[in-house]
């Protein structure tokens, strides 16, 4: 049922009352046109109010489709995205939704467009209107569907090699020999059964392309290959084909830092898919078919090119000993934040008992837990090769070196393993994290140790002494995954000790924890309410009394 609008003629005049329906039960409200100038026409506007409202759904403004692709601010069906309908729920009646909709329309929209003052948004907003334009021109027999990049824009314009991964239809735009390529590759696992190579005409361009500007015709990416690839390149792309004599595919890629466009030409064989019971080949393109491209180089994916730490960090090699309800979920969040290359050490199997704390699920039950955790992190974050050693902390020593590694973190909990490695680093100093957690998870600690710095002080290990909480003999202490009994306590409660535990390693990792603490304990302690909860009589050692108050505290102090 329509509303009454009559309320909205005085204010605003444009508004024809008259209810129009509209596809999926909608009711549409034309609004009156003003005179255009310089190109600025679009045939109409409505008002349009989804079927329920104002109990479900939002109002919004729709312009002709013509408009889209021209104006900005429009998504691909012409609904306009400025300030709009807050909804329902929100304690705004009907008619005020309506006319803040109108507001929006008239005064945001509206009149800055006539005047001028949008036509430079669509630069801000240009991928956003590139997605527009691939959705339009897509089709379920592509032959490729989208680019995937892992590394920098050029400096210059150039032709590489890249791969086609079939049957997903992504091309990478780099060969296999780098790294990250392979990684990507293994992740996709039947989605890239076959791999065919193709072309990428690689260009760099200094200011993001609009629907005035990017090209979308042959004569306009020839134009641009032409001017920007050297000519022997530009001879490699045009006359290319394949060992038995057929064309290969060709992409152009026009890119900078912030964006990218990317083309596939016409020409390329056509692509076998499957389609219901039978095979189908994708037709050859009579014009270019504009794709998405989806960066996924380590700068992007572990840090959106807000951390410049990220190149340094591809180049490290950390070692983790213990992959448990700690060390698990500590490989994946440094994993995420970029680090290059990770060992993992533990002889354990995972067990039902696992499944409430620990990284993996019950789809591991039985299998080593680094072979899991590899497999599993692998598999999400390419920017990061993990290796499982499925043995002790001791058989690795045996086997291997710390020649190679930055930071090693020790997160079994284990007194021995913290002997062993203390006996190593003495030849093969690297920096130290030692990572526990206390009973309850009522307290957490990451002691950082530099290259050079002593755990052991003579024959003595001080874990028991940094501990934040006076533990009566009855409490057991024994870490998950090093006997049978262990303390309960949630994957909840863990995750304080794990971000505290995280963040210290990729301090380390930074080398910037070095810098600013030296030898240092930095300790995540809970309050005295927590503890009464735990268990009775449970007390703060005196370098911990500061958190009693609290739900938690953070505490940093110099190793002694």
């Amino acid at each position: 049922m329509a509303l009454d609008l009559s309320s909205f003629s005085e204010k605003y005049p444009d508004l024809l009352l008259t209810a129009l329906s509209r596809e999926g039960g909608a009711t549409a409200y034309q609004l009156r046109l003003p005179s255009f100038q310089d190109g600025r026409k679009f045939k109409w506007a409505e008002l349009r109010l989804p079927k329920g409202f104002p109990e479900y759904g939002k109002a919004f403004i729709q312009l002709s489709p013509d408009a889209v692709l021209r104006i900005p601010h429009l998504d691909r069906d012409g609904v306009l995205c400025i300030e709009g309908d807050p909804g329902p729920g929100l304690g705004y009646s009907s008619e005020d939704r309506i006319q803040i909709v109108l507001y929006g329309y008239f005064e945001q929209f509206l009149k800055p467009w006539l005047n001028g003052d949008l036509d430079d948004n669509f630069e801000n907003e240009a991928l956003n209107y590139w997605a527009i334009a691939v959705a339009r021109a897509r089709s379920n027999t592509d032959a490729v569907r989208g680019v995937w990049t892992i590394d920098s824009p050029p400096k210059k314009a150039r032709v590489r090699s890249g791969l086609l991964l079939i049957p997903n239809r992504i091309i990478i735009a780099a060969d296999e020999q780098f790294r990250i390529t392979n990684r990507l590759v293994q992740s996709m696992g039947a989605a890239a059964k076959q791999r065919v190579r193709v072309l990428v005409a690689d260009i760099p361009i200094s200011h993001a392309f609009t629907p005035s500007t990017w090209p979308r015709s042959m004569y306009d990416l020839e134009r641009i290959l032409q001017g920007r690839l050297p000519s022997e390149e530009y001879s490699r792309l045009q006359y290319s084909r394949s060992r038995r004599g057929r064309g290969i595919h060709r992409v152009v890629l026009l890119r900078n830092s912030k964006v990218s466009f990317s083309y596939l030409l016409p020409g390329g064989p056509p692509t076998v898919l499957d389609v219901y019971r039978g095979k189908k080949a994708s037709p050859s393109l009579p014009k270019p078919l504009p794709l998405m491209t989806s960066r996924l180089d380590p700068d992007w994916t572990a840090g959106r090119d807000q951390h410049p730490e990220i190149k340094g960090r591809q180049a490290k090699h950390v070692l983790v000993l213990g992959g448990g309800a700690l060390g698990s979920p500590v490989v994946d969040h440094i994993a995420k934040a970029g680090v290059g290359r990770i060992s993992v050490v533990d002889a354990d199997t995972m067990s039902s008992a696992n499944i409430g704390r620990h990284l993996l699920g019950a789809d591991s039950i039985g299998q080593n837990k680094v072979d899991a955790i590899a497999q599993r992190i692998n598999l999400a974050y390419p920017a990061t090769e993990v290796t499982p050693y499925a043995m002790s902390t001791a058989q690795w020593l045996k086997k291997n070196t710390l020649v190679d590694v930055d930071v090693v973190l020790d997160l079994t909990g284990e007194p021995d393993v913290r002997v062993q490695i203390e006996q190593v680093r003495l030849n093969y100093p690297c920096s130290l994290l030692i990572g526990w957690m206390e009973p309850y998870v009522a307290a957490a600690h990451a002691c950082m140790l530099p290259a050079g710095h002593k755990w052991l002080k003579g024959a003595q290990d001080p874990l028991s002494s940094l501990e934040a909480v006076v533990w009566p003999s009855e409490v057991i202490q024994q870490e998950p995954g090093c006997s049978s009994l262990f303390q309960s306590y949630t994957a909840a409660a863990a995750e304080h000790a794990v971000a505290l535990v995280a963040e210290s390693a990729l301090e380390m990792i930074d080398n910037s924890a070095t810098v600013t603490y030296g030898s240092s304990v930095r300790s995540w302690v809970r309050g005295q309410r927590f503890l009464d909860k735990h268990w009775p009589g449970l007390t703060h050692k005196e370098w911990a009394k500061a958190a009693t108050i609290h739900d938690g505290l953070i505490l940093n102090r110099q190793f002694p």
